[in-house]
């Protein structure tokens, strides 16, 4: 299966609101985000309520899929899956990823954990392991209920809808049990059990659907049929307006790594950035969607500074009265940062971008001509901006240098936006794909 990298990104506001609110939920496997789209093609939903969305794709599964030995039919061209993975639908997803129209499924994770410790629920209720066997079902639509369940839940979750995978055990009416899996969706007013493969299987005998397991909502009565490790779906069912806000937050993703929290666009920059140095401690785990204060920036400065060098940055006793910050002398030592006079570095104070520009750019400077001066000696290039004439003379060249190179660009609207805050993401791209150009790292 091809993993769309970009797919992986995002979480953003989710939909057990109403219709008009919910959106997409992706898998986060471009082939299997693909195919899902290309399925529910086939299954009439426009216009139902949450209820009749899914139950038409409960019937279609259970009308189409089959627990017998497969038959060799292949229901996807596994090239063109590939082809349309890794291109157009690709990018169209990115692009709907970018623009807040589809999110993520999220991984969650249960405040009070498991019996195997952790807290996690990723083994059968991970992404992957639900791409690995929804791609399976819509190839053969042969498979056993991990196959059902999963394929269930890639396509409620393309209708907006956060469907989990529970395992456990099913208990036959003659006392026996056998591993099984089903599946747990959020409405309005909660969650619900939902067991395909086994109206599947009363389906299989009969001819008709007898629904005795679609949107069931007591667990008590649930159990008379089904065992499992309740805590998961205990927690799911206390908290769904915790899985709504996971949801809910738009552009901003918890991430495995130092650089904490950042927009759905700067997760693979910001992996970088990290595994460069880029990222100070007092940045780590911070949510890099905020703006960079002059102090962070200093470390920033610093850290960068040594990435383009290999050098350390000196260390300095600090001339400011309001901070004593160790990166924001030794940033000042280099020459890279001022103060604002009368002795004050405003330490608290937002970055605008064309300070971070000047800032970065005095230490690009520094590095290739062993001096900061003017900017001038860096080269640059034409600055179209239609607020060409708001950007201070003073950060004109490096504006116009990290311009040149691609690092820095301007606003949708066509404006530099000189005065605007930098984000810390921001600050820390810009210095990322500058020193990937540099060629430098440590």
């Amino acid at each position: 299966m091809l993993l769309a990298a970009a797919l992986l990104l995002a979480m953003a506001p989710l939909g057990a609101f109403a219709a008009s609110e919910r959106k997409p939920i992706y898998i986060g496997y471009a082939d299997v985000d693909y195919m899902a789209e290309e399925v529910l093609k086939q299954i009439p939903t426009a216009g139902k309520s949450p209820r009749e969305q899914i139950k038409a794709v409960y019937d279609w599964i259970i009308w189409n899929c089959d627990r017998d030995e497969w038959d060799g039919t292949c229901y996807f061209d596994e090239n063109e899956v590939s082809i349309q993975a890794g291109g157009a639908f690709y990018e169209k997803t990115a692009a709907q990823l970018e623009a807040g129209e589809i999110v993520i499924r999220q991984e969650l994770e249960s405040q009070a954990g498991t019996n195997s410790g952790g807290g996690l629920f990723l083994s059968y209720d991970s992404n992957s392991y639900i791409a690995s066997f929804a791609y399976d079902m819509m190839a053969t639509h042969t498979g056993n209920c991990a196959h059902y369940s999963a394929l269930l839940a890639v396509l409620l979750g393309h209708l907006g809808y956060d469907c989990r995978l529970i395992p456990g055990e099913f208990l036959n009416r003659n006392g026996s049990q056998v591993e099984h899996k089903w599946n747990y969706v959020l409405l309005d007013d909660g969650y619900y059990w939902l067991d395909v493969r086994m109206d599947h299987s009363s389906y299989a005998s009969t001819g008709k659907i007898p629904y005795t397991y679609f949107l069931q909502k007591d667990a008590g009565s649930w159990a008379k049929r089904h065992a499992w490790d309740q805590q998961y779906s205990n927690w799911l069912a206390a908290n769904p307006g915790k899985v709504r806000e996971s949801y809910a937050e738009a552009a901003v993703i918890a991430a495995a790594g130092p650089w904490g929290r950042c927009s759905k666009w700067a997760k693979d920059a910001m992996a970088r950035a990290g595994e460069m140095g880029l990222i100070p401690d007092a940045l780590a785990g911070q949510d890099l969607t905020k703006s960079i204060t002059r102090q962070e920036f200093a470390a920033v400065a610093v850290n960068f500074y040594e990435a383009m060098t290999g050098k350390s940055a000196p260390y300095a006793n600090s001339p400011f009265t309001d901070t004593n910050d160790s990166d924001v002398a030794r940033a000042h030592e280099l020459g890279v940062v001022n103060g604002l006079g009368g002795g004050l570095f405003g330490p608290d104070r937002t970055l605008t971008r064309e300070e971070a520009a000047t800032m970065l750019g005095r230490v690009c400077e520094l590095a290739q001509t062993g001096a900061v001066e003017d900017g001038i000696s860096l080269g640059g290039g034409t600055m179209n901006f239609s607020d060409n004439a708001a950007i201070g003379q003073y950060a004109r060249p490096y504006v116009s240098y990290f311009v040149a190179g691609g690092m820095v660009k301007g606003m949708e609207d066509g404006r530099f936006a000189p005065k605007d805050a930098m984000t810390r993401e921001q600050a820390l791209k810009v210095a990322l794909e500058t020193v990937e150009q540099a060629g430098a790292g440590r």
